[in-house]
């Protein structure tokens, strides 16, 4: 008689349903091929094989974040050229009226 596999007693792993089936949760003594094949796929599943939408999302976010954190700002970087000339007789820049000479 064929032993099948089962950790409740009330399910086996190949799906088969009845009343005179031998089963057993010791994996060495099962001897059905689909319970056997799916012991195996069990073992052999990934632990995760994709990251979820959320996690996805929260990577791009500290990726963007990381970005805009690392990058060179070249109006700060004239304004703070601007602020420390001397005196304030500079042609103006942009479309503003020219406020002073």
């Amino acid at each position: 008689m064929v032993m099948h596999y089962s950790t409740n007693g009330d399910s086996v792993a190949c799906g088969r349903v009845g009343n005179n089936l031998s089963i057993s949760a010791v994996e060495a003594e099962v001897d059905c091929k689909s319970c056997q094949r799916s012991l195996a796929k069990v073992e052999a599943a990934p632990v995760k094989k994709a990251p979820s939408l959320a996690e996805l999302r929260k990577q791009r976010q500290v990726s963007q974040a990381r970005a805009k954190a690392a990058t060179f700002c070249f109006k700060a970087n004239w304004r703070a050229r601007l602020s420390a000339l001397p005196d304030r007789c500079r042609l103006p820049r942009g479309v503003a009226p020219q406020a002073f000479v």
